[in-house]
């Protein structure tokens, strides 16, 4: 990827506009730039920077005065969804997205996986 045109890469589920929003959201941020700009899936340890960073960022813009969520805000949420799928991708089994360790009020046991 050139640094005049990002194309998105592969592994983000995000689409166009979304990925123009991450790269301006981290453009003063060497570290999220490095992860959003990689040819590769994030690693579990890159995903959780991001979320950390995208967090730190939700909280600094993404609010009115009364804690309504702005549009700018919606985007970062949205945001938080693509890396939180690549860091904890043992939510989503078979379409279904599992919280914790349950699946609609049934405990599946383990390690939040189906069967594991």
């Amino acid at each position: 990827m050139s640094e005049q045109n990002h194309t998105v890469p592969d592994w983000f589920r995000g689409g166009t506009k979304l990925y123009r929003s991450l790269l301006e959201l981290a453009e003063w941020h060497p570290e999220a730039t490095e992860i959003a700009t990689s040819a590769t899936v994030p690693d579990d340890y890159a995903a959780e920077t991001m979320l950390h960073f995208l967090s730190d960022e939700l909280m600094r813009t993404g609010f009115t005065d009364n804690w309504a969520v702005t549009s700018h805000g919606q985007e970062i949420e949205d945001l938080i969804d693509v890396f939180d799928d690549i860091a904890q991708p043992e939510r989503h089994v078979a379409g279904l997205h599992l919280v914790g360790r349950h699946v609609a009020g049934r405990n599946v046991g383990g390690r939040g996986r189906l069967g594991h």
